[in-house]
């Protein structure tokens, strides 16, 4: 090898960098100065030992031969410090006097110093970096462990991400003898070992560190846990798998998990060792619908040397805690080395995914209880809920939590699967759902619609009783469901006191399981009873009774709906079923029911909303109040397809999330030249199926998904692909069809978002917002002026509100604001300009009044602005104030 001659490294950076100063001043910028002092540490610092001094004294010479520019010459001082600096760390590493804290500071120090690691080494300066780092490497795998252990835990630090780390981490590992228990901590906190080439160095290294402080009593959970999320992602057939055999066996981290580690580690040994063996044997690598028989027949073994009841009571404790938020904050690489993120606290652990499908499945080997279907039924719709720019949380949970249901003849497996039908929107569980429901009215001889009325559980309502001196009633109130306790003398609280939870701590626990059930499936019944107004669905009145009108749970729902009997509209009120002009009615037995639409009855719609009123029903969703898209001359001449709808901007993952909850079927576009179907509604009672056109406008970026998408035809089709004419399309379909596109566009549209009031993107869409925002009221919003004229003379406020054809004005002491019936957008008149009242940031409590209907968010947002701006003096929230 040719001896290294730094002098012609520095004449040739002195020469490159003066020609920088040359051409132009600003040529010569702080980056150009900071890259003339590196260079010359570079290749001072790191020249053969002795000739330091000399090369320094040259450069520094005004007469000597490297004849600086003025400005690098301002640099110089700097550059012989740093390079002093550099020399002398050097030169400790090289000798024997240093002690180790010496070479361990002058260790990073040099590492500090080095340049970006060359691959070439043709010119002088690429030579003189080659030999800087060659120099660095073999000094580093020179020195004692203790010195090579505090480069290394300098240097392996997740999230960071260095030139030529991975080869300064093999050269201080090249010795041997270091310590990973640092490590291993820095690990614990990561989603898995991968945020830098230089990781993937470490990985048989990390395992020998693991079963190391294993060996000596020291296991680092969180550490193990990443480990094995680590064999997941990268598959490492050359090294033991044996980590799912380490204790703790759950990857810690997860609530349930940690419950779990702490219920075990407190066990005695003999049942700590059972526990162990039954862990060990759930977790599963491959996906797999269901266990093998050999997989059950070993799970049943182990059962039994754990004890079936101990299992199941372990196991219901554990199950209702998974998929709640993380215990320990995890980070990860995101796009590429050194950018790392935070987890999101409902991310699943993968590990932790692969035992509980075992341990879900040993549980189905089990007596069925309705404490574990209901777990299983929350499981799976955490699961199987999206995390923003993640997708699903965990699809393989999800599944096996629904394929366990199916698989248990239990009523209560059945009702959570009834309900899961009407409240999940991943499409892949909710196949298996469905799949389930049709499996059970087979074996019923029944339609899938009865089996899912059919189960619908009544939870034991009413529920009321005492625990110890206080007493509980859990109370509807329209969609939601909550706990009122009392005390002795009756008087509400706002908690059961801490004595009833002390001694009745399992009750209370029950209690307010049963109340989020409930709570659930008031919400998925509303949708599915909405849902019926667009099928053509009938019941018997005994059936109709049964399921709805005296079921104890749909009955408050029910009986705030207007409902047909052979033609004849009729509605709960006053303890009868009662017509539209308050005449009790009683129903033939042989009649037919039906859920009655406006669309089909409209001059009976101004007479049912006078009910309503007269009556104070709210009702569940909007059924009188319900908007009616009619057929339009302009849809008359074109036939097939409408025009209502299209030209609108929305936000794609808005308008995927609203497709979903809506029941339409949809894979989201990104701009990569593939071809994706079109959002489609199946509409298997009429033999039909509406699409409605989009297409992409602009993407992200990062991922190519389409960020904005545009509106375009609204049509039907029969069969394939045979269009149907609008006329012949059921009045009910298309009211109920284009109902739903309309709400699309208005709730995804970029007018319904207070963040693209300046117009987005360059302003190209500023038009556009602000027509949306404020322009003329589409249906929907012409129904909530319409309740807002009702609803306003009711308001303390009332003499400071007007409503105009699209605003309600509201008079306050600083100014007049007219807030948009549609958007909910505010302008400060008379100058029209806008201001931004997020709902969360309007203080104004929503008043205790009767609203017709539930369900329109929109609604009580503008009457609470309208009070907050009412007393507009008395308003302190800065964000509002400085807009005022």
């Amino acid at each position: 090898m040719d001896t290294y001659d730094p002098e012609p490294a520095l004449r040739d950076i002195v020469t490159t960098v003066r020609g920088w100063c040359e051409r132009n001043d600003q040529t010569f910028n702080e980056h150009s100065r900071q890259s003339f002092v590196d260079r010359v540490v570079t290749v001072c610092g790191w020249a053969p030992a002795g000739r330091v001094p000399a090369l320094l004294a040259a450069l520094n010479d005004a007469h000597g031969p490297y004849d600086p520019a003025p400005p690098q010459v301002e640099l110089l001082s700097e550059a012989t410090r740093q390079a002093e600096s550099v020399a002398a760390a050097v030169a400790d590493l090289a000798g024997d006097d240093a002690d180790h804290d010496r070479r361990a500071a002058a260790a990073l120090t040099a590492v500090g110093h080095l340049p970006r690691r060359p691959h070439r080494h043709e010119s002088p300066w690429d030579r003189a970096r080659g030999e800087a780092w060659r120099r660095a490497e073999e000094l580093l795998a020179a020195q004692p462990a203790p010195v090579r252990q505090v480069v290394f835990d300098a240097m392996t630090v997740p999230g960071e991400d260095h030139n030529g780390q991975g080869t300064l981490i093999r050269a201080v590992r090249s010795g041997g003898g270091l310590d990973g228990a640092a490590w291993l901590d820095r690990l614990g906190g990561q989603a898995w070992l991968g945020f830098g080439g230089w990781s993937t160095h470490l990985i048989r290294f990390t395992w020998e560190s693991i079963q190391a402080e294993a060996a000596a009593g020291r296991v680092n959970p969180a550490a193990l846990a990443t480990w094995r999320r680590t064999r997941i992602e990268r598959p490492l057939s050359d090294i033991s798998d044996e980590a799912h055999r380490m204790w703790p066996i759950p990857d810690v981290g997860e609530q349930w998990a940690d419950r779990a580690v702490a219920d075990i580690e407190a066990m005695p040994e003999g049942r700590r060792s059972a526990w162990q063996a039954l862990l060990a044997h759930c977790p599963v690598e491959a996906d797999k619908a269901k266990p093998t028989a050999g997989w059950r027949k070993q799970a049943r073994s182990l059962l039994d040397a754990v004890g079936a009841d101990e299992f199941t009571a372990r196991l219901d404790d554990w199950l209702p805690l998974v998929g709640q938020a993380r215990t320990l904050p995890l980070r990860m690489t995101t796009c590429c080395p050194g950018h790392i993120a935070d987890v999101p606290q409902r991310t699943i652990d993968r590990y932790n995914v692969g035992l509980l499908w075992g341990l879900i499945w040993m549980r189905a080997m089990c007596q069925p209880s309705e404490e574990t279907l209901r777990s299983l039924g929350q499981i799976a719709e955490r699961a199987a809920r999206k995390i923003p720019g993640h997708g699903p949380a965990s699809p393989k949970l999800a599944n096996v939590a629904v394929a366990a249901l199916v698989g248990t003849d239990h009523p209560a497996a059945l009702a959570q699967l009834a309900r899961l039908s009407s409240r999940l929107t991943y499409k892949s569980t909710l196949r298996l759902v469905e799949k389930g429901l049709t499996r059970h009215a087979e074996a019923l001889g029944v339609s899938r619609e009865d089996v899912e009325e059919m189960a619908l559980p009544g939870f034991g309502l009413p529920l009321a009783d005492k625990l110890g001196d206080c007493s509980y009633e859990l109370e509807v109130r329209g969609v939601d469901a909550l706990l009122v306790w009392r005390n002795a003398d009756g008087k509400v609280l706002k908690a059961p006191p801490a004595q009833v939870r002390r001694d009745h701590g399992d009750e209370v626990k029950e209690l307010k399981a049963t109340v989020a059930d409930v709570a659930a499936t008031l919400v998925a019944t509303r949708d599915r009873l909405e849902g019926l107004l667009r099928r053509d669905r009938s019941w018997t009145v005994e059936q109709w009774r049964e399921r709805f009108l005296d079921h104890p749970l749909a009955r408050t729902l029910a009986r705030r709906l207007v409902w047909t009997v052979d033609g004849v509209a009729c509605c709960w009120a006053g303890a009868a079923l009662r017509t539209v002009d308050d005449t009790v009615f009683e129903p033939a037995d042989d009649a037919t029911v039906r859920l009655w639409h406006p669309v089909l009855d409209p001059d009976a719609v101004g007479p049912w909303r006078e009910f309503l009123t007269r009556q104070a029903i709210t009702q569940p969703f909007k059924q009188a109040h319900r908007e009616q898209y009619l057929l339009t001359d302009a849809e008359r001449a074109t036939g097939m397809y409408s025009n209502r709808f299209a030209a609108h901007v929305v936000l794609q993952h808005r308008l995927n999330a609203l497709l979903s909850r809506r029941g339409w079927s949809y894979v989201q576009h990104r701009n990569d030249g593939a071809s994706y179907n079109l959002p489609w509604l199946a509409l298997p009672d009429w033999g039909l199926r509406a699409e409605l056109g989009v297409a992409g406008i602009e993407d992200r970026g990062d991922d190519l998904v389409f960020d904005t998408m545009g509106t375009d035809q609204l049509f039907f089709i029969r069969g394939e692909r045979l269009p149907v004419p609008l006329a012949e399309v059921p009045p009910v379909v298309l009211s109920e069809v284009m109902r739903d596109v309309d709400l699309f566009v208005a709730a995804a549209g970029v007018g319904a978002d207070p963040d693209w009031y300046d117009g987005g993107p360059g302003g190209r869409y500023r038009e556009y917002w602000s027509q949306s925002s404020f322009g003329d009221l589409t249906p929907t919003a012409r129904t909530r002026r319409e309740v807002l004229a009702e609803l306003i003379p009711r308001l303390a406020v009332a003499g400071r509100c007007t409503l105009t054809d699209r605003f309600l004005e509201v008079r306050g002491d600083l100014h007049t604001y007219r807030i948009h019936c549609g958007s909910g957008n505010i302008l400060i008149a008379p100058d029209e300009r806008y201001l931004c009242i997020i709902p969360d940031s309007a203080k104004a409590k929503e008043p205790e009044m009767f609203l017709p209907f539930e369900g329109d968010s929109r609604l009580g947002e503008i009457i609470s602005k309208a009070l907050l701006l009412a007393a507009d003096k008395k308003i302190k929230d800065p964000v509002i104030l400085r807009q005022l």
